[in-house]
């Protein structure tokens, strides 16, 4: 039997196998084709260069709410109380058909504190309810309704229905309590001269003995059964026409001209 040497033939076939592998790997590294419409890449390529890092806020202080602009000045009219910074800015308004509860905390938030409260027994043309006093109780007045001071909100008509029966009014008796500033129309405050307002409102103007009365800043309202000339005014009233305004009242209803 003869026996054949493949291990010769066998070492020049991969020998053979390795060459032309090699010859194909030589062929495929040659440089890369062009990129179309740019710059053909290179191995060193720069990367291109990080944008600057920004300060991430302080997740604390980005959930902080900004401290709001206190209250300076109360505009009280026929219609609403609206509360100012010292730009003039309005924060808020109020209008008096809303529940009392929701100008209490208006207010005590503007005042800087909680009214005393205190029940009233009303009269002939005020029903009964409660009264919220900011800054000092005056003096009870056996000719006005309800409990005095330097600024009370008067809550007698839980039932009111808009828009002849508020809900709440107020009296105002001091030109500022607890740092605000309480004006009306044309800027009027309680200690403003009563002649010269009667003189600038002579249409509405009414001494009534020895007090005299002014009516200013009037809101018409519709017609009410047979009722036509209805309206809304603040009411300012003088103990002495020669003297100062002593105190206001909003909203006063005017049912007859």
């Amino acid at each position: 039997m003869t026996v054949h040497d493949v291990s010769g033939k066998f070492g020049k076939t991969l020998a053979v196998l390795f060459l032309v592998a090699g010859l194909f790997l030589t062929g495929c590294s040659g440089p890369p084709d062009p990129v179309l419409g740019g710059k053909s890449p290179t191995a060193t390529s720069t990367a291109p260069p990080k944008a600057p890092a920004t300060a991430t806020p302080d997740p604390i202080e980005a959930a902080r709410p900004s401290t709001p602009a206190p209250v300076t000045d109360l505009l009280i009219t026929a219609t609403s109380l609206e509360l100012r910074d010292a730009s003039g800015t309005s924060l808020s308004t109020f209008d008096y058909f809303q529940p009392a509860s929701e100008l209490v905390a208006g207010l005590s938030t503007a005042f800087g504190s909680a009214p005393i409260s205190e029940r009233y027994e009303g009269g002939s043309e005020v029903p009964p309810g409660t009264g919220y006093i900011w800054s000092n109780i005056l003096p009870a007045d056996p000719k006005s309704p309800g409990p005095e001071g330097d600024f009370v909100l008067m809550d007698g008509v839980p039932g009111g229905t808009s828009p002849h029966e508020p809900n709440t009014w107020v009296k105002v008796s001091s030109s500022t309590v607890k740092g605000v500033h309480i004006s009306t129309v044309d800027g009027i405050s309680v200690g403003d001269d009563a002649a010269e307002i009667a003189a600038r409102y002579p249409d509405t103007a009414n001494p009534q003995g020895s007090r005299l009365d002014v009516f200013v800043g009037h809101v018409p309202l519709p017609p009410m059964d047979s009722l036509s000339e209805l309206t809304f005014s603040v009411w300012l009233l003088a103990a002495d026409p020669l003297g100062p305004i002593t105190e206001f009242r909003s909203p006063s209803p005017n049912w007859g001209g």
